[in-house]
């Protein structure tokens, strides 16, 4: 029976500190940590600690150390799960610093069977942890098409910003899955006299992680489409935007013509002192304006 042992025992290793003739699975924090003993590689666990920016994993002649950065599958308020584990033939220790594992330790106690090793232990762990994600990206993929119906509808809403966020989170999921792999694929290699009793769970998790990588790359190719969707009808709006400016200043380019002729008021300008000057300026003016919206409707340039 794999016993499950909730903070550290101060001056004590963890054989000493529990019953020592089982496997053992122990949750530390940082600070519990610090005070043990009998871990190889304490001081670069320590510091690896304190910047979690990626989940990996080393294999020493000891065991397999490793750290894990978990991304946050709630809010974009929520943090990730960041966390070092040891992986020892008999005994798995996980230890982290926000406390958020010791609040999953009762989901992870559960799943523990009767004979339960260390490095299966570890798998249910990460299992655990991953275990909602198709719901979570189905989330997102819902979100995507409400963005595609927004962009298509021209609703008025921050498509692009959004878009940018969906994109953010899947690029960090496919970083995630990519690492998770590879540390599935660590683990398996580790069967052959490792800690690893059984290469077969660790293949199927890789194989796992895989799915959903690729699960993520399709959701990825979909955000680059409706940003390219978006792009363009903006770029149809701006285009529309532009011809009307363009026809406008077009109606307005004789208009202005003629004001500018007949503004300077030389004495000579027979127009000047002709009854009807005025009236024929303002039907000039009128059958200009005319005519070029008759060529700009045939044009379909409005």
């Amino acid at each position: 029976m794999l016993e499950f042992q909730i903070g550290g025992t101060e001056g004590l290793s963890p054989r000493e500190a529990g019953s020592g003739d089982g496997p053992c699975l122990r949750i530390l924090t940082a600070e519990e940590f610090r005070h043990e003993t009998a871990y190889f590689h304490q001081k670069q666990m320590l510091h690896s600690l304190g910047s979690i920016r990626y989940s990996k994993a080393e294999a020493y002649a000891q065991g397999i150390q490793g750290v894990l950065r978990i991304p946050p599958k709630g809010g974009e308020e929520d943090t990730h799960l960041a966390l070092g584990f040891y992986l020892e033939r008999e005994r798995l220790t996980l230890i982290e610093n926000t406390g958020t594992l010791k609040a999953l330790s009762g989901q992870l106690r559960d799943r523990l069977g009767e004979n339960t090793t260390p490095d299966r232990a570890l798998l249910l762990f990460l299992e655990l942890t991953a275990e909602d994600d198709v719901l979570y990206l189905q989330h997102i993929e819902e979100r995507m098409d409400q963005l595609e119906q927004a962009v298509l509808a021209d609703a008025p809403v921050q498509v692009f910003e959004a878009l940018m966020r969906c994109r953010k989170r899947l690029s960090e999921l496919n970083a995630h899955y990519e690492q998770m792999s590879s540390l599935g694929e660590l683990m398996a290699a580790a069967a052959d006299g490792g800690p690893v009793h059984n290469a077969a769970p660790w293949e199927n998790y890789v194989g796992h992680m895989g799915r959903l990588q690729q699960y993520v790359g399709l959701l990825r190719e979909y955000a680059a489409q409706l940003r390219d969707i978006y792009q363009t009808k903006q770029d149809a709006k701006q285009n529309r935007t532009m011809s009307i400016l363009t026809v406008v200043t077009t109606l307005f380019l004789p208009l202005t013509l003629l004001t500018g002729w007949y503004g300077m008021n030389f004495a000579d300008m027979p127009e000047l002192r002709w009854r009807y000057g005025y009236p024929v300026v303002i039907a000039v003016a009128v059958v200009v304006v005319a005519a070029e919206i008759v060529y700009f409707k045939k044009k379909k340039m409005l």
